[in-house]
């Protein structure tokens, strides 16, 4: 599969999420999944960034900002710890 459609099959799941636990869940799995591999991370940060609040609804926004934050903590974490 490539990084664009695990980033969009990424992205449906986050949309279905109901918790902040789920999410993060959900990142776990990519990195997982995907070796904590840099480029799937930017990939699925870069199309997060460019949806629109008008494209979602409040519980959907939230999710993507919550995956952002998530995101970047396993890269701060990866930093720290090389």
């Amino acid at each position: 599969m490539r990084i664009s459609e695990q980033a969009l099959l990424v992205i449906e799941q986050l949309k279905q999420a109901v918790s902040d636990t789920e999410v993060g869940s959900i990142i776990s799995a990519f990195a997982d999944n995907t070796a904590n591999n840099r480029i799937y991370f930017e990939r699925l940060e870069t199309l997060i960034e460019n949806i629109s609040p008008l494209e979602c609804n409040s519980q959907q926004w939230r999710n993507f900002r919550i995956a952002r934050i998530s995101i970047g903590r396993l890269f701060t974490l990866e930093a720290v710890s090389a």
